[in-house]
């Protein structure tokens, strides 16, 4: 999703994120850093160069709502919550936040009535997070409602007809 390049004294560190929390923090010791992911701007220090590019589109979204006092372990977690609650592509997720006019057909405008949440208003990674749960609460009251019909067609009196 997302690719950091870490610069310190004279390590370079490549890290791949999403990763677990431990893991970014083991990889930014290996060359020197003990300065916490929860306490490293996203967008570097002085000491500490920091570069992120994004390798799909939805990792440019997450950079473009990037601000001055986020976090490297909040983009982490902004990308962890994003892969957790996009199993499955992150199409439509990425057509709540922003309809894309080049494609066919807006891929979330078929559960915008699940919603309940309305749209963050945050700025950051905190927008992401907030938008996330979004998504996941709007998907998760699609498959009720799924469930529930689909509950309601087999209780119905089968016809006896279907045999012959």
């Amino acid at each position: 999703m997302i690719t950091g390049v870490i610069r310190y004294q004279r390590g370079t560190l490549v890290v791949e994120l999403p990763c677990k929390a431990y893991e970014l923090a083991v990889h930014l010791g290996s060359i020197g850093i003990r300065t916490p992911a929860s306490e490293l701007l996203a967008h570097g220090t002085e000491q500490i160069e920091v570069k992120l590019a994004a390798n799909e589109s939805v990792g440019e979204l997450i950079l473009s709502k990037l601000r001055d006092s986020d976090t490297l372990s909040g983009v982490n977690l902004a990308c962890q919550e994003v892969s957790r609650v996009c199993p499955f592509g992150y199409e439509g997720f990425l057509d709540m936040l922003c309809a894309r006019p080049q494609e066919q057909y807006n891929r979330y405008a078929f559960y915008k009535s699940y919603e309940t949440l309305p749209p963050s208003m945050a700025e950051g990674m905190k927008f992401i997070l907030e938008e996330t749960r979004r998504y996941r609460t709007t998907m998760e009251n699609y498959a009720l409602a799924c469930k529930a019909a689909e509950d309601e067609e087999y209780s119905q009196p089968e016809d006896g007809d279907w045999e012959r």
